[in-house]
């Protein structure tokens, strides 16, 4: 599938870089307002306010290994650990790539992390945002799914100094380099995906049953072992950069801490232990927990609703991504991992789109995005 670039098919892509700035915009006039009447964040109408509205938390790890690198680690518990009120953090937890690509912005044209890291957001959320709309794949309904996903609560993340949008990026293009057969582009693609998050390396599961679909090899959830063939084997081996990336890098690290699985063990410096997923609910009396385990539950509650009506891919996709994190034991960020799950907004916007007040719902949707967005102004944890 090709785009043109005739005025009238460039109109819709056009108008989500339009509505993406403006809420970009109105994070900013809320950010503002909150300080000046609800509470005082030393926020005004500049420049350096404007870096504090987008930077936040995980953004200072990425600013200093941007800034300095990974450091070589001799004692294991500097990896990171926790005992009772005791702990360690390292910048381990952490995947390279976007650190990488901010150090790299900032050599070729003499920049710092808070630019680079702006530049990049904007670019990176706009991509997501458009390559969400050619998923849709020029549907009835593709434009207002789009302002779903957009308008979703926590989906500020794709807006902040964050992996959350190049993550997105180059996962849904992933899907479309598959679907338009440019194996070629998803190799590619696979590298960064791999070098983000841990979670990166398991979307290559969803994406190869994509791909076997695809190719009639799955039909429905039949599969067809007599469709594969060599042209299917060969055309298997774009999958294989994603894996060799995955190696290298725990090469790295094992050369550095002395582990290969370094970034595991150093999520334990933020309480995360391996635990069965669904122990992960509601395994803490914080309000924090219970909310993320209530939200989780809902889009547990919609992927078994729309179970049926999916493609095996899809649904690999949604439940690996919603139960690889939960298997460290802790809710805290789990908005963040179901943000880049684009299928809900499909089947939410597929609901939705046939009412009247269909607009109204995003406009009810992007207040309640709003609100969450207050938790991470105010570094609540909520925002994490």
């Amino acid at each position: 599938m090709y785009y043109c670039i005739h005025k009238n098919c460039m109109k819709p892509f056009l108008k989500i870089i339009g509505i993406a700035i403006g809420i970009k915009i109105l994070y900013f006039v809320f950010a503002v307002s909150i300080s000046s009447y609800v509470i005082n964040l030393g926020l005004s109408y500049n420049s350096s306010s404007y870096v504090t509205t987008v930077k936040s938390n995980d953004s200072y790890w990425y600013e200093m290994i941007s800034n300095n690198g990974y450091r070589k680690i001799t004692d294991k518990k500097d990896i990171g650990y926790h005992k009772g009120t005791i702990y360690k953090q390292s910048e381990w937890a952490f995947f390279p790539m976007y650190p990488l690509i901010i150090r790299g912005t900032n050599i070729l044209f003499n920049s710092d992390f808070n630019k680079s890291g702006i530049f990049w957001s904007v670019i990176f959320s706009l991509l997501s945002f458009i390559g969400f709309y050619i998923w849709m794949n020029k549907s009835e309904n593709a434009l207002y799914c789009t302002l779903i996903f957009m308008c979703f609560p926590f989906h500020y993340y794709f807006s902040m100094l964050y992996t959350e949008a190049l993550f997105f990026g180059c996962m849904i293009f992933s899907f479309i380099a598959i679907r338009q057969k440019k194996l070629w582009l998803l190799s590619i693609l696979l590298i960064p995906l791999t070098l983000l998050r841990p979670n990166g390396i398991a979307l290559i599961l969803p994406l190869y049953l994509y791909f076997l679909e695809q190719e009639k090899v799955f039909e429905g959830y039949k599969l067809r072992i007599k469709r594969i063939d060599k042209k299917i084997l060969l055309k298997s081996i774009a999958f294989l950069t994603a894996p060799i990336v995955f190696v290298l890098y725990g090469l790295y690290q094992q050369q550095m801490t002395g582990e290969f699985f370094a970034f595991i063990i150093a999520q334990s410096g933020w309480y995360k232990n391996s635990a069965f997923p669904l122990f992960s609910l509601f395994n803490s009396g914080d309000f924090t927990t219970q909310f993320f385990s209530i939200y989780t539950l809902l889009f547990f509650m919609i992927g078994i609703i729309s179970w049926k009506r999916l493609p095996l891919s899809i649904n690999i996709l949604i439940w690996l991504m919603l139960l690889l994190p939960m298997c460290a034991g802790s809710m805290i960020s789990m908005p963040r991992f179901i943000s880049i799950l684009f299928p809900f907004s499909i089947i939410i916007g597929t609901w939705i789109y046939k009412m009247k007040w269909k607009y109204l719902f995003i406009a009810i949707l992007f207040a309640f995005q709003l609100a969450t967005y207050y938790f991470w102004l105010i570094g609540n944890s909520m925002g994490y």
